[in-house]
């Protein structure tokens, strides 16, 4: 099935955790080190078992860890069309039970990875290689929290016991690799049902319910359930539903975005359309449909979409038909960075399948919970939000209309009747229905704290202004100058730039990355060495020089500035370079100052705009005057700084001060104007 494994020079040294150099100069000095057997002059393959067996014969020991050392293994001898297959023999090679064909490269380094890490981090390992030659364009995975979450506001109010499984039958018709059918089994799932149009995806949603992990089921309502059935086909479920006919209690989904070739001129006609014949650019309410047409009278599906989705005028008439129906019961905004894509705030759209005997319910369930996040960083809490949307959720369902009043579901979630959204845009964005909690002393005391951080703020803004005022007029300078390549030559500084291709080491993994938005917007570290990190790990030092390397021209300057506590110990991520000096020759904040000059231009290069460090020219000056010209560029930085914290908090009061007058929980002094 496999190819003899084949590795470059580079893996070879990621193999040993030794240089490039020192590679090559094994070949050169030892004649027995193995001969290529492939690939070109300029980049020669060598068998991976003949490398191996001679690194242990001069005592080099492999420096990877074994799922690094799988990656390896399957890029130099799997083919991605192979995957598949070999994600199948997964449980029986993590059982140590694997055919005697797998007694080979391959097969021990997927159970030395087993060992070492587990099924699942295998199984990822494997798909993440069979995924490489397939186009994957809007389709995302789902986060374990966001998936629990799902499957938790699909399960029903458990308070009500029923008999059979809580969650019945699953359906997901876009699996993927089989996240939120995992959650389901979890939950107590009785059967499970998943499609998805990918070959990898669909053996690695197999093996993964198929595993061990989900053995030790959990205890739902009182008694644990046995393990569901599964069945997972492959092909697309909008053009070719392989359960067609057949009716769920439960769909969750994660379905692909934006799709522009879902087939809407072969499925004009289709019957799943109740709601309206999706416009071709409505690809996600194609999906709706799709899962509502699975469902039991009563049933319920939770789906994980984009926002525009909730606004486009083209999808209008569709999202008020699913509204009249009473078919759409909640739609809830949740905070960006939830799940991939990460910038994205999505949404989730909890759906059921009308009763015939039941009236339509007249009154929708809006939740925002971006309104959670903390005023000044803009963070969620996840935990927190995923518990304030499930209680939100479960109150609505028990039919309280009028959402319980604590201070956190109060300012999240509102319940709107139906014909009051039914306007001629039919926009179902939680943010413009949510109002904030009609609570006058907690909002008279939101908008004391918050002025009183306004004027703190613009204390500071007005001390950083004060030191201005001493400067003086010049001539034009007559100072010399250096390019930071020449003063990296001379020893006065170091240039800190990652060299890509060169995989983490195992001490290194989880560290936290700066990035050149981190730096732009002054934030906390947001980047993370993974597995998937191919970059030197360069850890940020107190006094560094961290300069962004995207660049707006003379109008918008690149602000390098020297590194602030939390950024210390930061491994320095995409689009970042670091400058080291000797603080006996060059003082930090004066190299910042200048490496952030709108006269940089000069060293940006073409028409990328993207900053080339070694041209940056600094003044040659006195290390006294250095430290005069650095105390004003340190203090330039805390005006910026507080400038930007001073419109953040007016934007706060404002919105908090306008909420409290409209919702009438705040109103100005009477007799005055």
């Amino acid at each position: 099935m496999h190819e003899a494994p084949q590795v470059t020079a580079a893996d070879i040294s990621r193999l040993a955790g030794v240089t490039r150099a020192t590679v090559s100069n094994w070949r050169r000095r030892h004649p027995d080190f193995p001969s290529p057997t492939g690939g070109s002059e300029a980049r020669p393959l060598f068998p991976l078992a003949e490398v191996r067996d001679w690194l242990r014969e001069h005592g080099v020991e492999s420096a990877e860890s074994p799922v690094r050392e799988l990656r390896s293994v399957l890029r130099a001898a799997v083919r991605p069309r192979d995957i598949p297959a070999l994600i199948d023999e997964l449980p029986a090679l993590a059982a140590e039970s694997g055919a005697r064909s797998q007694d080979d490269e391959v097969g021990r380094a997927i159970r030395a990875a087993v060992r070492a890490d587990g099924p699942i981090a295998v199984l990822d390992v494997l798909a993440e290689r069979g995924l490489e030659e397939s186009p994957t364009t809007g389709v995302y995975p789902t986060p374990e929290p966001l998936a629990r979450l799902m499957v938790e506001l699909a399960a029903g109010d458990r308070d009500t016991a029923a008999p059979g499984p809580p969650l019945g039958t699953v359906l997901d018709p876009a699996c993927g690799g089989g996240s939120l059918l995992r959650a389901a089994a979890e939950a107590g799932a009785g059967e499970l049902l998943g499609q998805d149009v990918l070959a990898v995806q669909v053996h690695r949603a197999r093996v993964l319910l198929a595993l061990d992990a989900l053995a030790a089921r959990a205890t739902v309502a009182g008694r644990a359930w046995p393990a569901p059935s599964v069945t997972v086909q492959e092909g697309d479920s909008l053009a070719d539903d392989a359960f067609k006919g057949v009716a769920v209690d439960v769909v969750v989904s994660n379905p692909p975005f934006q799709q522009r070739d879902w087939g809407a001129d072969r499925l004009a006609l289709d019957p799943r359309w109740e709601y309206g014949v999706p416009p071709r650019v409505e690809s996600e309410l194609a999906w709706v449909q799709h899962a509502l047409a699975h469902l039991r009278p009563g049933g319920r599906a939770v789906l994980l979409l984009p926002p525009a989705v909730a606004m486009r005028p083209s999808g209008r008439r569709i999202r008020a038909n699913l509204l009249r129906a009473g078919a759409l019961r909640a739609v809830i905004g949740l905070p960006a960075g939830a799940a991939p894509p990460r910038q994205i705030a999505l949404q989730l759209w909890v759906l059921t399948r009308p009763a015939p005997e039941r009236p339509a319910a007249d009154e929708v369930l809006f939740v925002d919970a971006a309104r959670l996040a903390d005023a000044a960083t803009a963070t969620p809490n996840w935990t927190e939000s995923a518990e304030i949307v499930t209680a939100a959720w479960r109150a609505f369902d028990r039919g309280d209309h009028a959402v319980p009043a604590s201070r956190e579901i109060g300012e999240a979630a509102a319940v709107v009747r139906v014909m009051d959204v039914l306007d001629e845009e039919v926009d179902l964005t939680p943010a413009r229905h949510v109002r904030v909690a009609v609570d006058a002393d907690r909002t008279g005391e939101a908008v004391t704290t918050a002025l009183r951080d306004l004027l703190a703020e613009i204390d500071t803004l007005r001390e950083a202004v004060a030191g201005l005022d001493v400067l003086t007029a010049a001539d034009a300078p007559t100072w010399r100058t250096a390019t930071v390549r020449d003063l990296a030559a001379g020893g006065a500084l170091e240039v800190l730039s990652p060299a890509a291709g060169v995989d983490p080491a195992p001490g290194d993994l989880g560290t936290p990355a700066l990035t050149g938005r981190d730096v732009a917007t002054d934030g906390d570290p947001t980047g993370l060495v993974d597995d998937g990190w191919q970059r030197a790990v360069l850890r940020v030092r107190p006094d560094d020089v961290i300069v962004p390397l995207a660049h707006g021209g003379r109008d918008r300057p690149v602000h390098a500035r020297v590194a602030p506590e939390k950024w210390h110990g930061a491994a320095l991520g995409p689009n970042v370079v670091a400058f080291r000096v000797d603080p006996d020759r060059l003082d930090p904040w004066f190299v910042a100052g200048f490496a952030g000059s709108p006269d940089v231009t000069a060293a940006t290069l073409g028409s990328t705009v993207r900053l080339v460090p070694h041209r940056i020219r600094i003044p040659l000056l006195p290390l006294p005057r250095q430290r005069e010209y650095g105390a004003l560029f340190a203090r330039l930085h805390r005006l910026r700084a507080a400038a930007r914290r001073t419109d953040e908090l007016a934007v706060h009061l404002d919105r908090l001060v306008g909420d409290g007058l409209t919702v009438g929980v705040l109103e100005p002094p009477e007799g005055e104007s």
